[in-house]
C-alpha cells in the first residue's frame, strides 16, 4: 500500500508539473489599446484666465464611442470646455486576441497662453482609480509634463494633438501626430518628449497604451491696454 501511495504521489506531482508548463506555454493575451482616429480643433475658452493641465479619463464603448468622461486633474474654467471637445473627438475601441471591447483611455489638454516668458504652475501626477476602470484594465497616469513654448510673432490660435504610445514600462515607445498646425506642431513634439507616465494595466499586468494630448494655444492679445 505504501508503495502504491508513492506511485500515486508521483504521478500527481507529475500531471500537476505538466499542467503548469502547458500554462506557461500558452500564448500570452494579444491586447491593442484604444487609440484616437482624429480630433476637432480645440480652442481656449474665450474670456479665461486660467492654465495648465486638463488630465481626462475617456470611458468608450466597444465601438469606440465616448461614453463618459471623468477629471483626473480638474481646472474649473478648463475643464468643461475639454470634457466638451473630446467628446468630438473618433476613436478606435480596444481589443483583445482580435474581439473589440469596451475600454478607456487617458486624454491631456494643455492649455497655455501666448506670452514668451511664462511660469508654468505646478503638476502632480494624474493617476487612473482603479475602482473605475473598464474590463480589470487602468489606463496610463500623468507623472510629469512639459509644455510647448508659443511661437514668435505668432497670432494664430488653435491645438495640436498627438497620440503617444506608452510601452509597459512607461517610456515613450512612439508618437503619432493626429492634428497638425503650422508653425506650432515641432514646439508640441518637442514638449512632449518631457512627459513621464505610469503604466497602464490589464488584469494586474503592465501593458502599452497610447495617452491623447492637446496642446491648445491661445490667440495674443493684441491690445497693449
Amino acid at each position: 500500500m505504501t508503495e502504491y501511495k508513492k506511485l500515486l504521489t508521483a504521478a500527481f506531482l507529475s500531471s500537476a508539473m505538466l499542467i503548469a508548463t502547458a500554462a506557461l506555454a500558452l500564448p500570452p493575451l494579444f491586447f491593442k489599446p484604444a487609440e484616437v482616429i482624429s480630433a476637432t480643433n480645440a480652442q481656449y475658452p474665450p474670456n479665461s484666465i486660467a492654465e495648465g493641465v486638463v488630465v481626462l479619463d475617456v470611458s468608450l464603448t466597444e465601438r469606440g464611442q465616448v461614453v463618459e468622461v471623468g477629471a483626473l486633474r480638474d481646472i474649473p474654467s478648463l475643464t468643461s470646455a475639454a470634457t466638451s471637445e473630446v467628446q468630438s473627438w473618433r476613436f478606435k475601441p480596444a481589443s483583445q486576441d482580435g474581439m473589440v471591447q469596451a475600454s478607456a483611455m487617458t486624454v491631456a489638454f494643455v492649455y497655455r497662453p501666448p506670452v514668451s516668458v511664462w511660469k508654468p504652475p505646478s503638476f502632480t501626477p494624474a493617476l487612473p482609480n482603479p475602482g473605475s476602470s473598464t474590463n480589470a484594465y487602468i489606463p496610463a497616469g500623468i507623472v510629469s509634463v512639459g509644455y510647448a513654448e508659443y511661437p514668435v510673432n505668432s497670432v494664430a490660435s488653435g491645438a495640436v494633438v498627438v497620440q503617444v504610445t506608452v510601452d509597459d514600462s512607461g517610456k515613450i515607445e512612439r508618437v503619432k501626430v493626429i492634428r497638425k498646425m503650422a508653425g506650432f506642431t515641432g514646439f508640441a513634439l518637442r514638449a512632449v518628449k518631457q512627459w513621464r507616465f505610469q503604466p497602464a494595466q490589464l488584469e494586474g499586468q503592465p501593458v502599452a497604451s497610447n495617452v491623447a494630448i492637446a496642446f491648445v494655444f491661445a490667440r495674443p492679445n493684441l491690445n497693449p491696454f
